[in-house]
């Protein structure tokens, strides 16, 4: 597959796909100790009073610009935008100066501001900036995804599966790989929370809420996805179910009862406590889960709850290896809604799961506040690292600054309110340190409101926080392209230090994989910083994430980075550095016929143990291939590379010398694609993308040779055998 870099140096054009943009550039000659612009009309686009505080800068022929954006309806051509500029020392207080002006058509405007009047000049013509690729970009590994909490009434006003469905190709342009969506199942009505009730509160496991639409809808929602690129999971209550499911009546024995009366779990008055003791019920949940997967196609399952004591291990061991034998014959993906590092959790370790929430790191984020000190963020970092090196060796987790759980019981605030200025800043923390970040629906464009699911809600999706909305856009982007800030098991995430800086404002970490180097700067103090890094890898980088131009555009710079140097940044502000500004990614697809007990794969050379220290790699996604499943290892090098040396050893982990030691090495020399077949003695390789050279020397009948739907070509031999056209017998 063709991957789209997202350093490619390209003229300015940047397209949002929910409004038009323009700028304001604003020459500011009133000698104001404060310089505050605040708007309404059509658009608070500039936020609450006071508004814009600071802005984004131009030099052109000299003279300073000021540039702030604000967007209208695609198409529109007037409107009415209230723009006043003030020195916010206070209404009617001495000293208070304002200057007011109305604009009423929607394009560009140059305005110099005097303390007695505004006056309109041409717009400057601004040379044109390197800026970064940030739609529609790809992952260049399964490790560095993207995951999207979708709530179907709050996504689109209609609220079903069709409405979202004509959205998907948005979310593609940002960048999601994975779509979860939040239960779509019929809400329990009885004891209900809210005009809707709760999602947690299911009232059947098959069926699709009927305001969602049907289940044919929810196939073509999935189809499409799929069409595009991107996975779909569905959000699984197995704890409880609502008072009215159907299995209330038809399997009461499902359920825990106490004092002749069905329990509910932590007082929650709206559900009813699943009883795991009754085998009968663990396995009708189970089919449940597999006919989503056989019916619907669903990649994956977000697990809610998972750290009920009502649940236990022994259910997520049965259950998930359960769902992995579907007729699909798909690798379903799972995340479990917990911290496993949480006092008591250490036990869900070993159910299965391939992620797990970074909870602990989360609020930690959201313990900055709106203040000053990097400390509580720097000491969630920490300790997230210590968790990673002591219990993540072969799983990964989720990061995220807000999801539906977020906003607390009486949603009475948000990750906005909480954080304040800090958003932008925090934002950039989570989804570049570690873990797959998490967008809740309407992060993107820096919703402020309420979503209480409870009910249904409208995210005004015109109403767009430009420098949020930039910054995601931008992070996605990096996290796809970037090998340094991929994230998954011990033998494919990066190497991450903290930095030591000479600031208690400012925090930053260096993150380095297959020879790319990321360093991420984050000042939380209220006044532009001066900050040197001690232990940074210096060098030449690339900054691709910039606070002082994101407003405007997705910008790109050079910089020179080493630790005598100091680095200035603004007030809230951030960068995100690289050394490399292309990287390519290739696969090695690894056919196991061995037969050992266990399969790793350690390597050494160029690059340097991306499959980390001995004993590297011991589990790999898988692919199918023309009928044969691959264990799916890959690795990225930059763009540049023509050769390299890149040592295999695959082995079965008993121990150099000891009876039943079996290893197996094999040295690549070339970067790209490697079809691998790995047996107990010995190992053979396959070109790719040699099908037209295999066919032209086929001694067979054209009728021995069948066309799959997808492209490939299986042959037939008149012994009855069936090989694919790499020469590999499949039945």
């Amino acid at each position: 597959m063709r991957r789209l870099s997202i350093l490619s140096i390209i003229l300015f054009s940047v397209l949002f796909a929910f409004a038009d943009t323009y700028t304001i550039y604003v020459n500011n000659q009133t000698g104001w100790s404060t310089f505050d612009l605040y708007a309404w009309g059509d658009s608070e686009v500039f936020g609450k009073w006071p508004g814009a505080t600071s802005a984004p800068s131009t030099t052109v022929g000299g003279v300073t610009y000021s540039l702030y954006s604000f967007s209208v309806a695609d198409g529109a051509k007037s409107m009415e935008l209230n723009l006043i500029f003030h020195n916010n020392v206070g209404e009617g207080l001495s000293g208070d100066r304002r200057q007011l002006i109305k604009l009423t058509t929607a394009r560009d405007y140059c305005l110099k501001v005097t303390d007695s009047g505004i006056t309109e000049l041409s717009v400057p013509s601004v040379p044109a900036q390197p800026t970064l690729t940030v739609d529609n970009t790809s992952p260049i590994s399964n490790n560095n995804r993207v995951i999207y909490e979708l709530n179907l009434y709050d996504f689109t006003a209609a609220g079903t599966l069709s409405a979202a469905q004509a959205r998907l190709s948005e979310l593609r342009k940002l960048g999601i790989d994975i779509i979860w969506l939040m239960p779509i199942f019929p809400r329990g009505q009885q004891g209900k929370i809210g005009t809707l009730g709760s999602p947690y509160a299911p009232k059947s496991y098959t069926q699709v809420n009927s305001d969602h639409g049907s289940l044919q809808d929810l196939k073509n929602f999935v189809n499409k996805a799929h069409e595009l690129g991107m996975a779909v999971w569905l959000d699984w209550v197995p704890n409880h179910t609502g008072l009215d499911h159907e299995w209330v009546t038809s399997h009461s024995d499902y359920y825990v009862w106490s004092g002749g009366s069905i329990q509910h779990p932590n007082d929650y008055g709206d559900v009813y406590q699943l009883n795991f003791q009754s085998s009968a019920m663990c396995s009708a949940m189970i089919d449940a889960m597999k006919y989503w997967v056989n019916e619907a196609d669903i990649d994956g399952f977000r697990w809610d709850y998972v750290s009920s004591p009502k649940i236990g291990l022994s259910f997520f061991q049965q259950a998930i290896p359960a769902i992995q034998n579907n007729s699909r014959n798909k690798h379903v993906e799972m995340l479990g809604e917990a911290d496993f590092t949480a006092s008591g959790n250490s036990y869900l370790y070993n159910a299965g799961f391939e992620y797990d929430y970074a909870w602990g790191y989360a609020d930690g984020l959201k313990s900055v506040g709106t203040g000053t000190s990097v400390n509580n963020a720097r000491n969630a970092a920490q300790n997230l690292l210590n968790t990673l090196n002591s219990n993540y060796s072969y799983m990964s987790r989720m990061a995220y600054l807000t999801n539906h759980d977020d906003i607390g019981n009486n949603f009475s605030s948000n990750y906005m309110s909480v954080l304040g200025s800090n958003v932008a800043p925090m934002t950039v923390m989570y989804f570049t340190f570690f873990g797959m970040p998490l967008i809740y629906v309407g992060q993107e464009i820096g919703y402020s409101g309420i979503l209480n699911y409870f009910n249904r809600n409208s995210i005004n999706w015109n109403s767009i926080n430009y420098p949020i909305y930039n910054t995601i856009r931008s992070l996605v982007a990096l996290k796809h392209t970037l090998p340094a800030l991929a994230d998954g098991a011990a033998a494919y995430r990066a190497s991450t230090k903290l930095l030591t800086t000479n600031n208690s404002s400012v925090l930053a970490f260096e993150k380095s994989k297959a020879g790319n180097t990321v360093i991420v700067v984050i000042n939380l103090s209220n006044s532009t910083e001066s900050v040197t890094l001690s232990g940074v890898t210096e060098g030449d980088y690339t900054c691709l994430l910039n606070s002082s131009t994101i407003a405007t555009g997705c910008y790109t710079s050079e910089a020179s980075i080493s630790a005598s140097s100091p680095i200035a940044i603004e007030a809230k502000g951030y960068r995100v550095y690289s050394n490399t500004t292309q990287q390519k990614n290739y696969h090695i697809y690894v056919n196991n016929q061995t037969g050992w007990s266990e399969f790793d794969l350690y390597e050494w050379g160029t690059p340097h143990e991306i499959y980390g220290a001995w004993p590297g790699a011991k589990t790999a996604p898988t692919k199918t291939i023309d009928g044969i499943t691959y264990l799916d290892y890959d690795y990225s090098l930059p763009e540049s590379t023509s050769t390299m040396e890149l040592n295999l050893i695959f082995h079965n982990n008993v121990g150099e010398g000891k009876t039943g030691d079996y290893r197996q090495l094999i040295t690549l020399t070339e970067p790209k694609d490697y079809y691998l077949t790995v047996t107990h003695t010995n190992i053979t390789t396959a070109e790719e993308n040699i099908e037209a050279e295999k066919l032209s020397n086929i001694q067979y009948p054209i009728s021995n040779i069948k066309y799959l739907k997808d492209g490939h070509l299986l042959i037939l031999t008149p012994d009855g055998k069936t090989y694919n056209v790499l020469g590999q017998m499949i039945k």
